[in-house]
């Protein structure tokens, strides 16, 4: 068992090549690796090496070539600086990054891939990286826990419940792109380093320490309160302090270490000056913090990604705070100060849930507190019996993790703002769900069109020729369409007539069956005038309908503001595939009167419509 402890990150680097291999689909243009975020951390690397471009004008020639034409996933990162650009990022990710970046470079000439940084060799290099750092990350951890005095096992068992058991899984493998395993490594390499500075001084562990420091300024600057946790580490006043002496005294390690903190903090400033002309930019724009309206109960117990709710691990851990107390009352003040500083810092932010998927995703780096504070609560637990009960509890919620991260990596727990409805029925389910949540709060009116298809409803519903008596849901009838008729059974109305605001959505429920995989189906709202269409807006169900199973979908749309008074609105399926038939039954319309207050005009999950053609 002693060979299998020794290899735990290994262990944990095999299992997330596994789930990597199954999961994540760089292949797919809605699915690389370089996304989100990532976009605008990497986008130093093409910029300097291939483009020659700091004003980062490639950006729309690699979304046409890589990423969704309806560009679902494109990610501005580009701010103005008076008349110039600025990516709005630091540049540590670069950094970090430049050696697998050079890798895929060499990958994309060998193998006849286009070398313009966005191709499928890039993609892999990066998602390689996350893997390497997780990696690191692991391996450094399990080292501080036996530093921390832990046994062999109870090292590899902690490391691996911070592996498995949290959100990091997740932001490795679906989103490898952001920062957050790449912080969750050098933060606790830093820790590492630093314990080993106060401990088993030598020179070069101040070298490490202030390195790694620089590094995680240079890729999140908030993760600069790290330093909160140096006291911590040194566990004392008298270590502190004597360390400090030590290294004032080593003039040429505190040079060496300084002169190389110093060239790499100018590294930002450089890129500032050659992008805008000036040396110091705040290249966030209008993204702060705001120090005067924390969201303390929201960033920890929020259904909205908080971190509690997610990651329950997490919540465990905090009772670990007793053992500590107990054990060293000095670590205890500093490692509690910088928990509540860091919680309360990181909820300050102008999104303080972050756009997080997955849980809270800006806990992530400090995983490491985590980790330690599970430590102290197992050496606080004195019966074996209370020891085992820990251990289950640790081993329920890996189980639950894998089920939340499978949820959230096939979108069963949508990437908008989610409640306690939401989460409630994302929670109890394996399979994805077309629905809507309209606040009620907000509704000033409804008109409401319903069709069970059993008999002919009046002129308004179209292709009343598609209803059929041989599959339905309930009744006798449904919609059926086919190569023939591809457009179900669907109303046509004027759009004006029957709202009471400017603020408009067209609600759709309806139980639909594919009798093989709905590839090609769609919901469709099409608004018209004079016979042409002015807005065509579709919704495709190939992921929310199982084969072979009556299913129920709901979907809202919004209504564009910019339309003749004569215009109207078409809703109905459409199924062009000549293969396979698709049917719809018990179909209802809602035409919903929004307030006209801007917290209703983009409500989360209700589709914005397409631009209209005038």
């Amino acid at each position: 068992m002693k060979y299998l402890y020794k290899y735990t990150p290994e262990i944990i680097l095999f299992i997330y090549v596994m789930i990597f291999l199954g999961f994540k689909s760089p292949e797919q243009t809605w699915d690389r690796v370089i996304n989100s975020d990532g976009k605008g951390y990497y986008a130093y690397l093409p910029a300097i090496f291939i483009y020659h471009d700091l004003q980062f004008g490639f950006v729309e020639q690699y979304e046409a070539l890589y990423y969704p034409e309806n560009r679902s996933v494109f990610k501005e990162f580009r701010n103005d600086a008076g008349t110039r650009k600025v990516n709005k990022y630091f540049p540590g990710m670069a950094i970090l990054w430049l050696p697998f970046f050079l890798f895929g470079h060499l990958m994309a000439w060998l193998e006849i891939f286009p070398r313009d940084g966005y191709s499928l060799p890039y993609q892999y290099a990066i998602a390689l990286s996350a893997l390497l750092f997780l990696w690191l990350g692991a391996r450094w951890l399990q080292a501080l826990l036996k530093k921390f005095g832990s046994n062999d096992r109870t090292a590899a068992f902690i490391t691996l419940a911070i592996a498995l058991g949290t959100n990091l899984m997740f932001f490795s493998v679906i989103e490898p792109s952001m920062t957050h395993v790449y912080s969750f490594a050098l933060i606790t390499g830093f820790a590492l380093t630093t314990y080993k500075l106060f401990h088993e001084y030598q020179p070069r562990w101040f070298v490490r320490s202030l390195l790694l420091f620089t590094l995680i300024f240079l890729i999140r600057p908030t993760n600069a309160l790290i330093l909160v946790l140096v006291p911590f580490l040194a566990g004392s006043t008298g270590v502190l302090i004597q360390t400090i002496k030590q290294v004032a005294s080593d003039k040429k390690t505190l040079l060496r270490g300084c002169l190389q903190a110093l060239i790499m903090l100018a590294i930002p400033i450089v890129l500032w000056y050659l992008q805008t002309g000036k040396l110091l930019v705040y290249s966030y724009g209008g993204e702060k913090l705001n120090f005067f309206h924390p969201n303390l109960a929201k960033i920890l117990f929020s259904f909205n990604r908080g971190w509690f709710i997610y990651t329950p691990i997490a919540l465990i851990s905090i009772f670990g705070f007793a053992g500590l107390y107990k054990q060293n009352r000095f670590r205890f003040y500093w490692l509690a100060g910088f928990l509540a500083l860091f919680i309360y810092v990181v909820s300050c932010w102008w999104v303080w849930y972050y756009a997080s998927k997955c849980g809270q995703r800006v806990f992530i780096d400090i995983y490491v507190v985590v980790a330690l504070l599970l430590l102290f609560l197992y050496k606080y637990l004195h019966t074996k019996t209370l020891r085992r009960l820990l251990t289950t509890i640790l081993i329920l919620l890996v189980s639950l993790n894998f089920l939340q991260f499978y949820q959230h990596a096939k979108w069963i727990f949508p990437p908008y703002t989610i409640n306690s409805n939401i989460y409630r029925d994302s929670f109890f389910s394996l399979t994805l769900k077309a629905k809507a949540y309209i606040p009620a709060e907000g509704i000033v009116g409804k008109s409401t069109f319903a069709n069970d298809m059993e008999s002919l409803k009046g002129i308004e519903w179209m292709n009343p020729g598609t209803r059929q008596d041989t599959i339905f849901h309930q009744g006798r009838w449904s919609s059926g369409t086919d190569k023939k008729i591809p457009y179900s059974l669907g109303l046509e109305t004027t759009v004006g007539k029957f709202f009471q605001t400017n603020n408009r959505i067209i609600l759709v429920n309806a139980w639909v069956l594919a009798p093989k995989e709905a590839t090609e189906s769609t919901l469709v709202v099409d608004y018209q005038s004079d016979g042409k269409s002015l807005s065509y807006n579709q919704f495709i169900l190939e992921k929310y309908v199982p084969v072979n199973k009556w299913t129920p979908i709901e979907v809202a749309f919004y209504v564009p503001g910019e339309m003749p008074e004569n215009a109207t609105a078409k809703v109905y399926f459409y199924n062009p595939s000549p293969l396979y038939k698709f049917f719809v039954d018990d179909l209802t319309i809602d035409l919903i009167s929004m307030k006209d207050d801007p917290e209703f005009y983009k409500i989360e999950g209700v589709l914005l419509p397409e631009k209209v053609n005038k």
